[in-house]
């Protein structure tokens, strides 16, 4: 028999690795729903997914309301991790004398539990949005400095060879060559940024925050209100995947942009 068109084979491709994460994600889904059905397993443990559902519903204002606190400070920091993580890697790449002074004590902080850090930003600024901003560009940057940084060093040598025969500057090589050499380390970087940038703001919502879906967590926490927890967590997944989603696009115009696609 013989093989399938191109076209064809990419459709049913497309098709395969669309339908199979959706596949197994309801089943989950449909297994645990009966497993808690048949067994009466309380609510306040372990609610049926169609009680998550009702919870969304019921309280869709609530969650709403409380999307953009969490959104807005994840979103500015991750933004300002990484210009300064950005501008931290090319400030290494460009003077050695900068990379011996910093690299050490970066991967030095990098190594200290970052969670552990989180009280300390409370009393540094505050019990106000500032302590979640700042401690959520501690714990996204790192990601940004330490891939960008092996991304610019990393670059093709024949390249760095061609620019030095055409005469090139040390700042022409480092941003015509350097920089979109290394664009998929940063682009790596940044996806695994956005998530530590909302992990960090959850964190800080946990300790200071009275809104916020960190905060709704903790308030329904306290009222055993599983469901709205498990709801809560459900829009903190999709905040997430929309952030993840635009860093994606963005990527991809980037490497159109510089020829890399």
């Amino acid at each position: 028999m013989s093989a399938l068109p191109n076209p064809q084979n990419r459709i049913l491709t497309a098709v395969r690795d669309g339908f199979l994460p959706f596949l197994l994600f309801f089943t989950v889904i449909a297994i645990w729903e009966f497993v808690v059905w048949y067994t009466n397993y309380p609510k306040s443990i372990l609610p049926r997914p169609s009680a998550i559902v009702i919870a969304i519903f019921d309280n869709w204002d609530l969650l709403v309301k409380n999307i953009m606190p969490t959104a807005s400070v994840a979103l500015g920091g991750f933004l300002l991790a990484s210009v300064i993580g950005l501008t931290l890697a090319l400030l290494m790449t460009w003077s050695t004398w900068a990379k011996e002074a910093l690299y050490p004590n970066i991967v030095g902080f990098q190594i200290v539990p970052k969670i552990a850090w989180a009280p300390m930003f409370v009393l540094w600024l505050g019990i106000e949005f500032e302590s979640r901003l700042g401690f959520a560009v501690f714990i996204s940057i790192f990601p940004i400095i330490i891939s960008m940084t092996a991304g610019l060093k990393n670059t093709d040598p024949s390249l760095l060879k061609l620019c030095e025969s055409l005469t090139a500057s040390k700042l022409q090589t480092l941003f015509l060559v350097r920089f979109p050499f290394a664009l998929p380390y940063l682009i790596s970087a940044m996806k695994m940024s956005i998530t530590m940038a909302m992990i960090g703001v959850i964190v800080g919502e946990f300790i200071t925050s009275s809104q916020g879906l960190g905060f709704l967590i903790l308030v329904a926490f306290g009222k055993l209100q599983t469901d709205l927890m498990l709801a809560t967590v459900l829009f903190l997944c999709i905040v997430g995947l929309f952030f993840y989603s635009l860093i994606a696009f963005a990527s991809y115009r980037l490497q159109i942009w510089f020829g890399n696609k």
